[in-house]
Formats: C-alpha cells, structure tokens, sequence
C-alpha cells in the first residue's frame, strides 16, 4: 500500500507565471484552484487538471536550484499523506529516508500561529531539480484563498465537482496521466519508486492514473522531464491545437504542445482509456 492518498500537486518553477497561466487557464479553459499571487518572494497559484493541481511558481531568487537544471521546469511531486508521521515510518520500513518534518506556520486573526501545511522531503527521492515530499495540510491554516475551511480530501472533492462542471476545457483534458522521469542509475531509480508506490512489477503507478516513466538522464540529478495528459478525443485536441498554432508535434497517438507556448516545457496529450478522469 503506497504511504500517500494522493498526488496533491506538481510545482512547476518558471522565471514568469503569466505566459503559462494564461495558457492554461485563458486559452485551454483549465479552471483556477488558487488563484494567482504576487508576494514578496515568489509569484504562484494553482490550475486544476483533474486528478491533480498544477502549482506554477516564480521565485524571486532560483538559487536553490542547479545551474545546469534552472527554470523553467517541473521541480516538485507532493504528495498527500493520511498520516504524516505513519507515512515517514512506513517509507522508513522501506528503506527510504525522509528530511524531518517542516510545518509553515502564519499568525491567525487573533494572532495564533497555526500550521498551514507540513512538508517533508522524501531524500532518496530527490534533488534539488526534482523535490518529492510530502505535503500535510491543516484545515486551520490562514493562507488559502477560499473562505471554507476544507482539509486535503475535502478540497479535492471540491476541485473535482469543478473541474467536471468545465468539461475539461476546449481540450477535452481527463487528467494527467504520466510523469517523465530522467535519472542517472535506472535500476536504482525504479527500485526506489516501487518501494514508494507498492507497485512491485509492471507500470510504475503513482496513482492508479498517474505513472512514472524512467529513462536515463543528462544529469547525475533526476530531473521531471515531461508531463503527459488524457484528453477524451486526440482528433479533436489535435484540430484544436493545430487552429491555434500550438502544436510542436504531433502523431497518430501523442502530441506535444508548442514549447513556445508552454515556457519551454515539454508537455504531451494522449487519448485516456474510455470512462477515465474526474470529469467523466
């Protein structure tokens, strides 16, 4: 059993959060679960794709990432955890270490401090290109955009009822379905990611439909090379895409979007399995 209820988002980190949210949420018709923010330290806010949420990030300062791997690209997996200190123990069981947990914590109207979320870095996971964690949400916290007070599974029943009411877009988009993954040591990767996920052979399942697909990377670091989404009918993403000029490339099964389009981000379309995705 995988230590996590869900893939709560993916953070990807650009130099402009504009370009891509307008993209996404103007021009495919994604709708907005955090809407856009402009603080002190970084630009943010998150697009529902059904089965997750994109997190697009520009930070002030990209020092803590790699030279060689700098934005834009997808840097982060969180992942919900039932449980926070169960979900350290059982990876532990597993022989996967985790950083010690961190709580992020903001004053509320009395001036309480309250945790707004817990993150805690799966280490033999990740590098400073590619950050899997996990991600504990309190209710309680102050910083959400929305006026209820929802916990993770809440939220997510919340973005799934919207998000089926947009159809998915123009697009036709059911949810995101793959994550390419780069890395320096294949058998050491996968071992790692299927003592993660429980998947003992076949498809590396993050989410029953979410895969991770490994290959061998530039980097001695893994790096999240692409993202690949389900849409209902790849003919009509296609015609869409095509009318708009936001095509790179496209075959008789997958498409990849226009990299100008998308900040340089290689992201893919492939027709879902009948009957897949939130909206459906």
């Amino acid at each position: 059993m995988a230590p996590y209820r869900a893939l709560d988002h993916v953070v990807i980190r650009l130099r402009a959060v504009e370009p891509l949210w307008s993209l996404l949420a103007g021009e495919l018709g994604l709708p907005v679960s955090w809407p856009l923010q402009h603080s002190a330290f970084a630009s943010f806010g998150w697009i529902n794709v059904g089965n997750t949420n994109l997190e697009l990030w520009a930070a002030r300062d990209d020092a803590d990432m790699p030279p060689e791997a700098q934005p834009p690209r997808v840097q982060g997996l969180a992942l919900d955890p039932a449980d926070l200190d169960a979900s350290i123990a059982q990876l532990a069981g597993r022989g996967i270490a985790c950083k010690a947990p961190r709580a992020y914590r903001t004053p509320d109207a009395s001036g309480a401090s309250v945790i707004n979320f817990t993150n805690a870095v799966l280490l033999d996971l990740s590098s400073d290109a590619c950050c899997v964690f996990f991600c504990a949400w309190d209710a309680a916290g102050t910083i959400y955009p929305w006026p209820e007070k929802l916990d993770a599974p809440q939220r997510r029943a919340r973005d799934a009822e919207v998000f089926q009411a947009s159809a998915g877009g123009p697009l036709g988009l059911v949810g995101l379905q793959r994550i390419g993954l780069a890395v320096p040591d294949e058998a050491e990767a996968s071992a790692r990611w299927r003592a993660l996920t429980a998947s003992p052979q076949g498809p590396i399942a993050l989410m029953p439909d979410i895969a991770v697909a490994l290959g061998p990377g530039r980097h001695p670091f893994a790096t999240i090379e692409s993202l690949c989404f389900g849409v209902r009918s790849l003919p009509q993403a296609r015609a869409f895409l095509a009318e708009r000029q936001l095509l790179e490339a496209s075959s008789p099964d997958e498409l990849v979007l226009s990299r100008h389009a998308c900040a340089g981000l290689d992201l893919r379309f492939v027709e879902a399995p009948r009957g897949a995705g939130a909206s459906d």
